[in-house]
């Protein structure tokens, strides 16, 4: 299990979703390679997705972080 946060440009809105990681390949794309399965329909997800860097961390911490965030000021 994994916490995926995905902040925007202006750090005013992150997105968060939980995943569970299923793979990880080697490719000359991205020096952080895993490939994550969550149950967000991706669609939804790209179109509201705010910025395209993701913050992944392991467990399941998507109230803890949501409950910091708001206690900062971001959305």
């Amino acid at each position: 299990m994994v916490t995926n946060i995905i902040p925007d440009f202006q750090v005013s809105h992150y997105v968060g979703l939980k995943g569970t990681i299923i793979e990880h390949p080697f490719k000359d794309i991205c020096r952080s390679q895993i490939d994550i399965s969550f149950d967000a329909n991706s669609h939804v997800l790209a179109r509201c997705m705010p910025g395209f860097y993701w913050m992944t961390g392991y467990g399941d911490y998507l109230r803890q972080t949501g409950y910091a965030l708001k206690r900062i000021g971001i959305e």
